[in-house]
């Protein structure tokens, strides 16, 4: 009978025990609950780098028409270069008038088709090709677009790139005959930082 009491104990105080720890995990323990609310919007809304102004300059002689532009093109048009490095230059912003921070993501340019006329439109447009300005530049960091890899455009921050197009000033004799250069472009990539 004593065995029986022993047991008795035994189980009570195993009872007791659990009972216990279960008080003390629940006087220990804390429930967090998260919720969420989410709103899927429209991109356009909040992604918007754009262009928002460019200016340019004349240099030695050099002359531009009008200058176009858009939130995401510029035009500048019938550029004249009359001298050795005559140039004009270009101030473009961009601004990420948005809500998402942006970063650069890549640059391409084509290739300026040359063309000459008259008997010596050949000589004429390979002294040219070999004396062209072809700068892209980013003012507040002088990085060429080439070198300008994943630089950040946070929210409401602006950007001045600066294209330089003209003749070099080793040029030492010009074309015969007028060389037109078309089908120039340069191209700006911007991502989702």
């Amino acid at each position: 009978m004593k065995k029986d009491h022993i047991k008795t104990y035994i189980i009570v105080a195993i009872f007791i025990s659990i009972i216990g720890i279960s008080i003390a995990y629940a006087a220990l323990s804390q429930q967090l609950q998260i919720k969420t609310s989410t709103t899927v919007q429209d991109t356009k809304t909040s992604w918007n780098v754009k262009i928002t102004n460019v200016s340019c300059s004349d240099n030695n002689y050099a002359t531009h028409g009008e200058v176009k532009f858009t939130d995401t093109t510029v035009t500048i048009s019938n550029i004249v270069l009359k001298v050795p490095y005559s140039y004009v230059g270009c101030n473009i912003t961009i601004k990420n008038a948005g809500q998402i921070a942006a970063k650069f993501s890549g640059y391409t340019k084509t290739t300026p088709k040359l063309t000459g006329s008259g008997s010596t439109a050949t000589e004429d447009v390979n002294l040219i090709k070999s004396h062209l300005i072809e700068e892209f530049k980013d003012v507040s960091t002088n990085k060429d677009m080439n070198e300008f890899k994943n630089e950040l455009l946070a929210v409401g921050s602006t950007r001045v790139m600066r294209l330089v197009f003209g003749i070099t000033n080793d040029l030492t004799t010009l074309p015969t005959n007028p060389v037109t250069i078309s089908d120039y472009s340069h191209t700006i990539n911007y991502i989702q930082a």
